[in-house]
């Protein structure tokens, strides 16, 4: 499988579950305000049945009490102009039934039955008209009017009311002409039991509806984002064959030079060896022989011996005294060279390297040969530091996404929210342009950290000036205040007035915005969740302190916690901390974190940015439900 194939199905692993999670999230709020407006509706129908029969037990109740005909018109006519789906009411005896008062519609033929109980009559014809009979009255009911004033929203429900015995259609309101991506749907019974007739109801979800712009967003951000995350990735990839080639030189070199090489431990016990060196020592040099044991150096030209303690205990380059001769049995070879330290990539000391070469008529050949070496090892350590730079722009570019995952969602929100609202018939024109503002603001922080991210690379200085610490926080805790609500998270807060640090302001955010979504995330499930922020001066550095009750860090996790890739959480870069504490050592602070007997603390240490007021880092205790 190529790269690009690769890249390309990555791309769409990223975009597909993305716009798949938007139109799930879409459909679900969907199908959940559907099925509200489908029990609201069903509540009013309900009760409107429920009416129908209360007026029909207060006539009942009224004619069994021998109330006269006049009185009982002049009841039933009163009870009617509160019911209007009640269009008539009639008493009836075994000769026929009387109208009482007049019937809003023309009633038709319907025998008349004096049973005790209550029960629905249906005419012959059929129709939206339909009777319901207890003892000698009986009220006519229209099905059309049950609906009559019905609160709509800027989404209609589409409804069928049917008769039970026969399914005949009593009353109903068609969807909406346009086309529908998803149509929902439910069945319910209305809640009496002489009126007990079916209702479905249903909601068309126009392609309006759905979140067809954050898809698109999310698919454009996924690609880009895959396309330069692939390329550092060839960087990275070509830079370590490089540096494998590299270090396969140097060892070739090393192992090929006439020079006798032996780099020695701080104990003098050899750990590298040429065959050159074996050569020139008569010994096979195995790792952990004792360089001093298997080496006799004999002063020739100079009055005084040669002081071989003093030589190997020497931690300094030391070069060889002129007319050294290398002693071999019998034979004394006249030798130059040095012994020198060996440094790591620090300055922490490695060991030292004896390097031995014959005096003779190669001698300038030689020296030639070493000035080459030396420059091609000054050409192998700039390429590491490219390395360096090109592993760090790797993570950084999924550190990117990382960071751009809090802006993106919000922008989504927001828009979401936006679309919902200019659909209402009436759009609440301030509440859109807070949502437009809201989703400008955030798109403006993923610039900026995009801007960051290029100015890094470009080894920009980052744009530290003096900013409020408390602020900082205040605007990452408004950020979060929705996931702090649906979690039903407390946050209590104790911080100053101000705190003024030096620091890049939206460094700054990112790095509190990291250890907030953190802490959030190990409370989902905790019970009583709470995060605990405090600001305070500690000689000449501001301190916050985000603070949790969770389950805290996992002991495999704890002493690698800002290691690049260590995560505990499922689908988690393991980056967030390791990119916030390079930010908070590059503003000059650092960044540390613990467990505590009640869950994890994170503490930020940024340099103050000048002296701070009297009274300045008293305490303010505040509270965030």
């Amino acid at each position: 499988m190529t790269a690009s194939l690769s890249a390309a199905l990555l791309w769409l692993l990223l975009a597909g579950a993305g716009v798949t999670a938007l139109f799930a999230s879409a459909s679900a709020r969907l199908n959940e305000a559907f099925g509200t407006d489908a029990r609201i509706l069903h509540r009013v129908l309900s009760q409107r049945m429920e009416q129908q029969e209360a007026v029909l037990n207060a006539a009942h109740a009224l004619a069994s009490q021998g109330v006269d005909e006049a009185a009982l018109t002049t009841a039933l006519t009163t009870l009617r102009r509160q019911y209007p789906q009640v269009v008539a009411a009639q008493r009836c005896s075994s000769g026929g039934c009387r109208t009482l008062g007049p019937a809003d519609v023309p009633l038709p033929d319907l025998p008349a039955v004096t049973a005790p109980q209550a029960a629905v009559r249906w005419p012959a014809g059929g129709g939206p008209l339909y009777a319901l009979s207890r003892g000698s009255v009986r009220v006519w009911v229209d099905a059309r009017r049950l609906t009559d004033r019905l609160v709509e929203g800027s989404a209609p429900l589409a409804f069928t009311v049917t008769r039970p015995d026969t399914g005949a259609v009593l009353v109903s309101r068609a969807t909406p002409p346009g086309a529908a991506l998803r149509t929902f749907r439910v069945q319910k019974v209305l809640g009496t039991d002489l009126q007990a007739f079916p209702l479905e109801v249903t909601r068309a979800a126009p392609w309006r509806a759905w979140p067809w712009l954050g898809a698109a967003v999310w698919t454009v951000l996924t690609g880009g984002l895959t396309a330069l995350i692939t390329g550092l990735l060839r960087s990275r990839r070509a830079a370590q064959r490089a540096l494998l080639d590299e270090r396969a030189l140097a060892a070739g070199v090393v192992q090929a030079a006439t020079e006798a090489i032996v780099a020695v431990d701080d104990q003098h016990r050899v750990t590298l060896a040429n065959p050159a060196a074996r050569v020139a020592l008569a010994h096979p040099l195995t790792p952990g022989t004792d360089l001093r044991a298997v080496t006799t150096f004999r002063a020739t030209l100079s009055p005084a011996p040669f002081d071989a303690d003093a030589f190997w205990a020497n931690g300094d380059p030391t070069p060889l005294p002129d007319g050294l001769t290398l002693v071999q049995g019998a034979q004394a070879t006249p030798v130059e060279g040095s012994l020198a330290p060996l440094r790591g990539a620090r300055g922490e000391p490695r060991g030292r390297v004896l390097i031995l070469r014959e005096v003779g008529a190669l001698h300038r050949r030689m020296l030639e040969q070493l000035e080459a070496g030396e420059r091609r090892v000054r050409e192998h350590q700039e390429t590491l530091a490219h390395v360096s730079r090109l592993s760090t722009l790797s993570e950084m570019g999924a550190g990117l996404a990382h960071e751009l995952n809090q802006p993106l969602t919000a922008i989504v929100s927001y828009s979401q929210a936006a679309a919902r609202l200019l659909d209402e018939p009436e759009p609440d024109l301030g509440r859109v342009r807070h949502a437009v503002n809201a989703s400008v603001h955030q798109a403006g922080r993923a610039a900026q950290i995009i801007t960051r991210l290029r100015e890094w690379v470009r080894r920009a200085p980052s744009q530290v000036r003096a900013t409020d610490l408390v602020q900082a926080a205040q605007n990452v805790l408004t950020l979060c205040h929705a996931d702090l609500r649906r979690l039903d998270i407390r946050v209590v807060t104790h911080v100053p007035p101000v705190a003024s640090v030096q620091a890049d302001p939206v460094h700054l955010e990112q790095i509190i915005l990291n250890l907030l979504r953190n802490a959030i995330d190990a409370l989902e499930r905790t019970p009583d969740a709470q995060v605990t922020l405090v600001v305070e001066p500690e000689g000449g550095e501001w301190t916050l302190t985000v603070r949790d009750n969770g389950p805290g860090v996992a002991p495999e996790v704890l002493g690698r916690l800002f290691t690049p890739f260590t995560t505990s959480k499922d689908g988690g870069l393991g980056l967030g901390l390791s990119l916030s504490q390079t930010l908070a050592q590059g503003m000059g602070g650092d960044l540390h974190g613990a467990n505590t007997t009640t869950g994890a603390a994170f503490q930020l240490r940024i340099p103050r940015a000048e002296p701070q007021p009297a009274g300045a880092g008293a305490a303010h205790p505040g509270g965030h439900p």
